[in-house]
């Protein structure tokens, strides 16, 4: 059976305005799914929505996002600053940059510059490039800001530098959280996808850095080594007998869609894609229900594999939608109007 890739996209944001608030980092993420399905199809209605769901983010209506990057997601974020890029709200720009220009100055750094927790900037967690680098990157190029796009590229450098398992390119989703030169054990899905998202977006803020391209390039190649013979990827990556985990494996896809569409992957990744958009239809119920999408997770127990290993799967978690969005949108974008499917 042959199911449209807008129609999979477009019944998953519904799905998620149906069961949770959008005023989450996650929720967030859904939003940029909606604005970029909004500019690949042209769809007037998918923009005024886009615009409705985000106006209450940068007018200041919302008061409080939660997590350690409350103050710049009040604002909308990432998906803010592309309805600035794409003109759906200039408006909103002021606001962005107060916002980033206050992250930049204020926000805890560690030893390294990197950002991290408020009350303990030594504790670093990967997460952090998928909230600040493609905001910041993207409000640099449209306002010609350099610091702003230094900043993303000194924390999409510093990040993945200090994070990364050098024996199969995955990365580890935190450091010094179980005390200080500890190192989580983990090649945790999500975490792994946050980072492909974050230097996904930074091949097109930044088309000329070599170290980003090799940064994603590697990657890339690490993400296809571990994918299974579904398509998928699991909660901890090197273990096959670990769940398959939905949220990670829509975010590695969606960024292996932004590297074909970039032209700077070689052809067997369009199979790669191909065989995880059919896998993921499997987890996705027709209401737009996602399955198999980890639960909230920070270094849980002692951050050894098995923790991630042990950490549940929520149907319809909030970290569930827009990975989807964002993969079956930019199926659309690259042509792949439809997904054939075995049931």
């Amino acid at each position: 059976m042959e199911y449209s890739t807008e129609a999979i996209a477009e019944t998953v944001i519904m799905r998620h305005h149906a069961t949770v608030p959008f005023t989450h980092y996650a929720g967030l993420l859904t939003l940029q799914g909606l604005i970029n399905l909004a500019q690949t199809t042209g769809r007037s209605d998918l923009r005024e929505l886009a615009c409705k769901w985000l106006k209450p983010f940068y007018t200041g209506e919302v008061t409080r996002v939660g997590g350690v990057y409350d103050k710049m997601y009040r604002c909308g974020g990432h998906a803010s600053a592309l309805l600035v890029k794409y003109d759906m709200a200039p408006e909103a720009l002021p606001t962005l940059i107060a916002k980033a220009d206050e992250l930049i100055q204020t926000h805890p750094r560690d030893e390294h510059g990197l950002f991290g927790r408020i009350e303990a900037p030594e504790k670093i967690w990967i997460d952090t490039l998928f909230a600040v680098c493609p905001f910041l990157a993207v409000l640099g190029n449209i306002i010609g800001r350099q610091e702003f796009t230094n900043e993303a590229l000194h924390q999409i450098h510093g990040f993945c530098n200090l994070l990364i398992d050098k024996e199969n390119g995955l990365y580890h989703q935190c450091r010094n959280f179980q005390g200080p030169g500890t190192m989580s054990e983990d090649h945790w899905s999500r975490a792994n996808g946050w980072a492909a998202l974050a230097l996904a977006e930074l091949l097109f803020e930044c088309p000329d850095n070599d170290e980003i391209r090799h940064l994603y390039m590697a990657l890339m190649d690490a993400c296809a080594n571990v994918q299974d013979e579904n398509g998928l990827w699991h909660q901890e990556l090197t273990r096959p007998d670990s769940y398959i985990e939905t949220s990670g494996s829509g975010l590695i896809l969606y960024a292996i869609g932004r590297g074909l569409e970039r032209g700077i992957l070689p052809e067997r990744f369009r199979t790669i894609f191909m065989n995880g958009l059919r896998g993921y239809l499997g987890y996705i119920g027709l209401d737009g229900s996602i399955y198999h999408a980890c639960k909230g997770c920070l270094s849980p127990g002692h951050a050894q594999i098995e923790d991630y290993m042990n950490h549940p799967w929520v149907r319809n978690d909030i970290h569930a939608f827009g990975p989807a969005v964002l993969a079956f949108g930019q199926a659309l974008r690259l042509g792949v109007k439809t997904i054939f499917f075995i049931e």
